[in-house]
């Protein structure tokens, strides 16, 4: 027994004079358990020194009912007392990952090969669940194999929560369980003791090639954050879920084989096994993108029938088994669940189709006057468009159209400028190459917040010297840049403002660069004396020029304005200068920033009702005016995050930019193979290696 191990651990996990129970299991006599009830650490440390050589030692690591302090074995260790039931846990604090070596027999040690593999497995488990947004474990060796440690914001002792955690172990446990490590799915229990680290694991004998081990704290992050319980939810979902007879699947009237369909459409499977209790059928390959190769994609089924489906990269991670069996059967649901696969094809698949370009019915352009007959058919779906990354805004005006100009606008504070670098990241990511021209941001600013969206907050490091500032540490940086080289340029401000100039070194960097999204941030930066006429007359010769650049080399522009000042909720006609500003444009954005104001001032316009509904969103985009589909008055409510400086859809999003090398499962049913000594170095400057 280490006795400052056990110090820390008390501290990380029992701070603050709160009761925990330790528990001490002889080795060989089952029925010699001990159990006391403590506050104070020291204490507690003396007594269990006693137990040091016979017995493991264990503790509960979620919060006690303080009754349990007035039991028999109150600040000492008992023999057979009873101990911590379920019902005596008041919330539950942490959720314990379990990777635990497959060797044959529980009650032997592993050997050093097979904790390797543990700590692995554990690498591989904590980049997908930090690439889903979950904040950073506490990192332990239990002696045997890795604990991954997630703090939670005190969910209280429900058969709801105890759900959550169990389907959430499950759900892991059918994502990388392999031949070599199991991911236990039994210890999500709210009263489940796991192992007091600074005490030794003993299982069977204490030899060289399987020793007895410390278990020990390996990382605790600076600051230890909870993860939010939508972020369980949403890895949740991977689990076959039972669907509800409804008219669009029939009722359930006909017994659904997995095994005739994926014969039928000759769907390659790479292993078939069973895990958690599910039957799960390993794809040679993804439907969805055949370069996701095993085993990275697969079908789960339940013992009821339910099936699930899983693709382990970013890029397809929103199809569902739904979305698979639409794939080869369009007919198996209603229209509307059809429509709603195509779309979601058309949206995370392809990242540019092919573009429409009618023949021309003459050399020259044509007749000026053009009968229904002469009129090519026109087909929306071959239209070439780029995803904001905001869903609801692109499904009501199928994102940013090529041709088109976009004008923003918000008070100051409003995040327009975080929307902006959002929307420009989203697109790179989406293979569009994106030309910014800031008049106002110096440029290592600006490359700043574009750093800190593309990392994540999982990448980024807080400045202790402040509140709620943070920043890209170097090294994350300069593999930013090194993926978004040749996709992104930022104007050097040192050739001036001058429109003339500008608007002939963006066809430039469009001719020669390939760029599809042009943004001018703002328009009161721009110098457009140049151009004749009076102030409101220069403006209108600025947007005609503007919106046939956009049409004639097919780009979008996106124009920043600011508004007038105003008392009331910030419409288009308080957006500063000539109406022709907004009557030219195709699209007009308003980012609003909510609080009590907008709440107020938002409810004479929207009425009360509609505007409680955004009240929980940090940020509302509001789209005034669109052309190509009609919508107006449209609101669009935005998660802002601090850490990264993203507007998010959801809480629960977190979305890996291209810049990460892609989370990948090992090989399954491979033979272990040592990678690196017992006594690791916790901590790496690489963040595709897990810093345990």
């Amino acid at each position: 027994m280490d006795r400052i191990e056990v110090m820390r651990a008390l501290e990380v996990f029992c701070p603050d004079d709160r009761l925990f129970e330790i528990r001490a299991m002889h080795v060989t006599r089952k029925q010699d358990i001990w159990s006391g009830y403590f506050k104070d650490h020291q204490l507690a440390c003396d007594a269990i020194q006693r137990f040091d050589a016979e017995y493991n030692i264990y503790f509960v690591f979620n919060s006690i009912s303080e009754m349990c302090y007035s039991m028999a074995q109150k600040d000492k260790m008992l023999l057979g007392a009873e101990s911590t039931k379920d019902t005596d846990v008041v919330c539950r604090d942490w959720v314990l990952i379990d990777l635990d070596p497959v060797r044959g027999h529980k009650k032997i040690s592993s050997s050093n090969a097979e904790w390797q593999a543990a700590r692995t497995k554990a690498g591989q488990v904590w980049k997908f669940l930090r690439d889903n947004g979950f904040s950073f474990p506490v990192v332990c060796s239990s002696g045997n194999g890795l604990h991954l440690m997630y703090k939670v914001d005190s969910w209280a002792n429900t058969p709801e929560n105890d759900k959550i955690v169990s389907d959430f172990l499950k759900a892991l446990a059918l994502l990388f369980t392999d031949d070599n490590v199991d991911i236990d799915v039994k210890v999500g229990n709210a009263a489940r003791i796991t192992k007091l680290y600074g005490t030794v694991a003993r299982k069977g004998a204490n030899d060289q090639d399987r020793p007895h081990r410390l278990s020990k704290i390996l990382t605790v992050p600076d600051e230890i954050k909870p993860t939010d319980k939508e972020l369980f939810l949403k890895v949740n979902k991977i689990l076959p879920v039972e669907e509800k007879p409804t008219y669009s699947n029939r009722f359930n009237q006909e017994t659904f084989n997995i095994d005739d369909f994926i014969n039928k459409h000759g769907i390659q499977v790479y292993r078939d096994t069973s895990v958690a209790g599910l039957r799960k059928i390993i794809l040679k390959e993804c439907p969805f993108d055949p370069s996701h190769k095993a085993p990275d994609s697969a079908i789960f089924v339940s013992p009821s029938g339910a099936i699930g489906f899983t693709c382990f990269h970013n890029s397809c991670s929103s199809y569902t088994w739904k979305d698979l069996r639409l794939k080869y059967e369009p007919d198996a649901y209603d229209k509307k669940d059809y429509r709603e696969f195509v779309h979601k094809q058309q949206y995370y698949g392809h990242v540019q189709r092919e573009e429409f370009k009618p023949r021309e019915e003459t050399e020259d352009k044509g007749k000026k006057w053009l009968s229904m007959r002469d009129i090519k058919f026109y087909d929306p779906s071959k239209v070439i468009s780029i995803p904001t990354g905001f869903l609801d805004l692109d499904k009501a005006i199928t994102g940013l159209i090529l041709g088109e100009v976009s004008l923003v606008s918000g008070v100051n504070g409003s995040g327009k400028s975080s929307w902006l670098n959002v929307v420009m990241m989203n697109a790179v990511q989406r293979g569009f190459n994106v030309a910014l021209w800031s008049g106002e941001l110096v440029d290592f600013k600006l490359k700043g917040w574009l750093d800190q969206v593309a990392a994540g907050k999982n990448h980024v490091v807080k400045n202790t010297s402040y509140d709620n500032v943070y920043y890209t540490p170097r090294n994350i940086s300069e593999k930013i840049s090194e993926w978004m080289e040749n996709k992104f340029f930022l104007y050097n401000n040192n050739y001036g403002c001058k429109w003339e100039q500008i608007v002939h070194d963006v066809k430039d960097v469009v001719t020669n660069k390939g760029v599809k999204l042009v943004v001018i941030d703002n328009l009161m930066a721009l110098d457009i004396d140049g151009l004749d006429g009076d102030k409101y007359g220069k403006q209108k010769k600025f947007i005609i020029d503007i919106c046939d650049m956009a049409k004639q080399m097919n780009i979008h522009v996106i124009l920043v304005a600011h508004p007038r000042k105003e008392t009331t909720l910030l419409r288009k006609e308080s957006i500063s200068g000539t109406a022709d500003l907004t009557n030219a444009v195709d699209n007009c954005f308003l980012v609003h920033r909510v609080g009590e104001d907008f709440v107020r001032r938002a409810s004479e316009f929207f009425g009360k009702e509609k505007t409680l509904r955004y009240a929980e969103y940090s940020n509302v985009l509001e789209v005034c005016k669109n052309r190509s589909m009609g919508v107006v008055d449209y609101l669009v409510g935005m998660y802002y995050e601090v850490e990264s400086r993203r507007f998010k859809n959801s809480r629960a999003e977190y979305i890996v930019y291209g810049w990460q090398e892609q989370p990948k499962q090992t090989e399954l049913f491979k033979r272990i193979e040592p990678d690196r000594s017992f006594d690791i170095n916790p901590f790496e400057d690489d963040s595709e290696k897990a810093p345990f």
